[in-house]
C-alpha cells in the first residue's frame, strides 16, 4: 500500500468506517495506528454510536494488492466470519478494493483486554486458552476447504510432509552475511528434523485418518487479548492442518512449563474426542515441536538477512524495521532450544 498523506488517510478511514458501520462520517472521531503489523497497516478508529457513546473498531489495510495478497485476505475474512465473536473479533466488513483503499481492507471489532507473555500466565489462564484453541480446532471446515491452499491434503501425514517441505524451502535464507558457524548449525538441525518424516508416516498416531482442523497459526503473546476469556487476534496465518502442529507451536514458541502444559491440556481435553484421540494428538505434538522450532528459527533468519542486506545497500526495508540484533537474538535463542530438543530426543 502506497503511503497515504495523514490528512487523506484520516478521511479514508472515516469514509470506510462510516460505510462499514453505518454511521455518518462526522461521527468518526479519531484514528491511531498500532506499531506492529506484518504486511498490514492496522488502526484503532473511534466513532460515536447513536447514543453518543464512544465505540472503537479496528481497521486493517493490506500492504499489497497482488493475487496472493487478495486470496490471503479473502481466506482470513472467511475464517473470521466463522470464528468471530467467540475466539476472534467480529468481522464487520471486508472489501478487496474500495474507493478509500486500493488494497484489501477489513473492519472488525476492537477487543478490549491486555496482552502478556504466555509464559507468565497462570494455570487457570492457560487452561482457558486451551479451551479456546480446542473450540477453534472443532469448527466444521467443509465450507473452508474450497480455494484453500491445502485443499488437496486429506490427512495429517500428507499435511506434515507438505508443512515440513515448506519450512525447509526457507533454508535459502541461510547464507551470507550470517556467520558461517550459525549457517552450519541451522543446516545440521534441519537435516535432523527432516529424517523424522519417514518415521512419522508409519507412526500409529499419524495413521488416524482424522480430518484436518482449522488453526489460528500464530498463537503468541501479541495475538492473544486477555479479557474475561482469551480472544485470538490477527488470523492472517490461519490454515487447515494438524491440531498437534498448533499445540506444539503454543508450547515451544512460548516456553510453557510442564505445569502450564498440563493446564493447557485440561482446557483442551473438553470435547477433544475422547481419551484415545487426545493421546494421539499429544504423541504428534512431540514430533511437531522440533519442526515448529525450525520453522520459527528460519522465519527469523529471513528477517535477519533482509535487515543486514538492506543496511549494506543503504536502504530501508519496511518489513524489518528493528535493529539487526533483535532478529539475531531470536534466531539464536530458537536454534539453541531446537538443538537442545534434538539432543534430548537422540536425533
Amino acid at each position: 500500500m502506497a503511503r497515504i498523506p495523514e490528512g487523506r488517510l484520516l478521511a479514508a478511514l472515516r469514509g470506510y468506517v462510516s460505510a462499514a458501520i453505518g454511521c455518518p462520517p462526522a461521527r468518526v472521531a479519531e484514528a491511531s495506528r498500532f506499531p506492529d503489523g506484518n504486511r498490514h497497516a492496522v488502526y484503532k478508529v473511534s466513532y460515536l454510536d447513536p447514543a453518543g457513546a464512544t465505540t472503537e473498531v479496528v481497521v486493517r489495510v493490506c500492504s499489497g494488492s497482488g493475487p496472493d495478497d487478495c486470496s490471503r485476505a479473502e481466506w482470513e475474512a472467511r475464517v473470521l466470519a466463522k470464528t468471530g465473536g467467540t475466539a476472534a473479533p467480529l468481522l464487520y466488513d471486508f472489501r478487496l478494493r474500495s474507493e478509500w483503499f486500493g488494497t484489501p481492507a477489513m473492519c472488525m471489532q476492537f477487543v478490549p483486554g491486555h496482552q502478556m507473555e504466555l509464559g507468565s500466565a497462570n494455570p487457570a489462564e492457560i487452561e482457558r486458552l486451551g479451551s479456546v484453541v480446542r473450540w477453534v480446532h472443532d469448527r466444521p471446515v467443509d465450507d473452508l476447504v474450497e480455494g484453500h491452499e491445502g485443499e488437496d491434503v486429506e490427512d495429517v501425514v500428507a499435511y506434515a510432509e507438505r508443512r515440513l517441505r515448506s519450512i525447509v524451502s526457507t533454508l535459502i535464507w541461510v547464507r551470507d552475511p550470517l556467520p558461517g558457524l550459525t549457517q552450519a548449525r541451522l543446516r545440521a538441525a534441519a537435516d535432523s528434523v527432516e529424517t523424522t518424516v519417514e518415521t512419522s508416516r508409519e507412526a500409529r498416531s499419524f495413521r488416524t485418518g482424522e480430518a484436518l482442523a482449522l488453526q489460528h497459526g500464530d498463537i503468541g503473546p501479541g495475538n492473544v487479548r486477555w479479557g474475561p476469556d482469551p480472544v485470538l487476534i490477527d488470523w492472517e496465518y490461519a490454515r487447515l492442518g494438524d491440531p498437534a502442529d498448533e499445540i506444539a507451536y503454543v508450547f515451544d514458541q512460548n516456553g510453557l512449563t510442564g505445569a502450564q502444559r498440563e493446564a493447557f491440556w485440561r482446557g483442551y481435553r473438553v470435547g477433544a474426542g475422547g481419551r484415545a484421540a487426545l493421546a494421539q494428538i499429544a504423541d504428534r505434538v512431540d514430533w511437531w515441536e522440533p519442526v515448529t522450532l525450525l520453522g520459527s528459527a528460519l522465519w527469523w533468519v529471513e528477517r535477519w538477512v533482509r535487515r543486514a542486506e538492506a543496511d549494506a545497500a543503504g536502504r530501508a526495508d519496511p518489513a524489518v524495521p528493528r535493529e539487526p540484533g533483535y532478529y539475531s537474538e531470536r534466531v539464536m535463542s530458537r536454534l539453541a532450544r531446537l538443538e537442545d530438543r534434538l539432543t534430548r530426543d537422540g536425533r
